[in-house]
């Protein structure tokens, strides 16, 4: 028997081509999933109501969006899919982990997570996958690696319906990381970084953040130490406690 966890909301950017939603609904009941946000769409077509089968009352529940913004309300993490990875290391933007590699990192992890699938024809907009914590990335031919949009669902909720239950794992929300983040970006422009490598290096500060899933406790030593280096002597000995 399949156990979820943890849980998880699948969110599909402004799809393009009649069926696929359909196909992600039935797939999504095949494994146990039920929760499907959709954007920038305002009805279901009648091609994918037919396509869903059993997964008919997963579409009649949808959440149907505006943007990106509002189907990522009150996640814990949102990952982006994407058939394109890099294998550089300074290749921050899309740096990516299998399905697999994965479902075994968020094992156990207690809250909501975010599984969010790009259009058919271009994929998540540069804004878009600036609000991904990190991406998943199906390993497939290098001769025709892009994936139909409903097939790379089934792999990845496959592997995600397969992790059973380990218990909980608390980790920091993603306020808190933004936090984080905002904070070490304020220290860079403080301490004279140059100015034209700020932005980049913060990404990979989030990025390396993001998927290291730090827990409450690691999140307030970080942060302590962001703000020791910015606040007066005598006020950094109790920041440090």
């Amino acid at each position: 028997m399949l156990t979820i966890v943890p849980e998880f909301r699948l969110i599909f950017v402004e799809p393009k081509n009649p069926g696929n939603l359909g196909s992600i609904a039935r797939i999504m009941k095949n494994f146990g999933f039920g929760e499907l946000y959709i954007t920038n769409t305002y009805r279901i077509p009648p091609e994918d109501q037919f396509r869903s089968m059993k997964g008919s009352e997963i579409l009649k529940k949808a959440s149907l969006v505006k943007s990106l913004g509002d189907a990522v309300e009150g996640l814990k993490y949102v990952v982006g899919t994407s058939g394109v990875k890099t294998d550089s290391i300074k290749g921050v933007v899309r740096n990516h982990m299998t399905p697999t590699e994965f479902a075994q990192k968020v094992r156990g992890v207690k809250g909501k997570i975010g599984i969010v699938m790009g259009r058919e024809d271009i994929g998540l907009t540069k804004e878009e996958l600036s609000m991904c914590d990190y991406f998943i990335h199906i390993p497939a031919s290098e001769e025709y690696p892009i994936m139909n949009v409903s097939h790379a669902a089934a792999i990845i909720l496959k592997e995600l319906a397969s992790i059973g239950n380990a218990g909980t794992r608390p980790v920091a929300d993603r306020k808190e990381l933004e936090l984080l983040i905002n904070k070490f970006k304020s220290n860079l422009e403080q301490n004279g970084y140059p100015p034209h490598r700020i932005s980049k290096t913060t990404l990979m500060f989030r990025r390396i953040i993001s998927r290291a899933l730090i827990n409450e406790y690691e999140y307030r030593v970080l942060m302590g130490a962001l703000e020791c280096h910015t606040r007066p002597d005598e006020n950094r000995a109790e920041l440090l406690k």
